[in-house]
């Protein structure tokens, strides 16, 4: 990983700055170790280039109470971010669920109100096909009465 440092102008050889992008001012430092380099990101102040333009970073550096503390809220500011994206997610996910249960009641209650329809027209149409055979059942009966009373009547 490249990390780009600035020397301190007021507090030579310490540095004054740290960055993973190349600002003006700031000199390229090539072949650290991530845990060099995250130590040089984190807290430039605490390394130092030597004479021969090499980059000491201490392995261990005591934080003050002040360095902790203010470690400890960027702590708890991470996760509450991330508690609030994945919140806002959770919200973007009920509200996409909520529209497609909406779509999905309206197409089900169009659907309904389709079968209501169809089942109406049948009731119609079996009531006329009940009226027509309770006609022709009538006029079998007529029919079946004539009959006999005329085969009665050639006895």
């Amino acid at each position: 990983m490249k990390v780009y440092v600035k020397v301190s102008d007021t507090d030579k050889p310490y540095l004054s700055g740290s960055s993973t992008e190349a600002l003006d001012g700031y000199v390229g430092i090539e072949g650290l170790t991530d845990d060099q380099a995250i130590t040089a990101l984190s807290r430039p102040n605490k390394c130092y280039m030597d004479d021969n333009g090499v980059l000491i970073v201490p392995n261990q550096i005591p934080l003050s109470q002040a360095e902790k503390d203010a470690e400890n809220v960027k702590i708890q500011l991470s996760d509450m971010n991330k508690k609030l994206v994945d919140m806002q997610t959770t919200i973007t996910t009920l509200t996409t669920d909520k529209s497609n249960l909406q779509t999905a009641l309206n197409n089900a209650n169009t659907d309904n109100a389709n079968l209501k329809a169809q089942i109406q027209s049948m009731q119609k149409q079996s009531l006329a096909y009940m009226t027509q055979l309770a006609q022709i059942n009538a006029e079998l009966a007529k029919y079946k009465q004539s009959q006999s009373s005329t085969q009665g009547g050639d006895k």
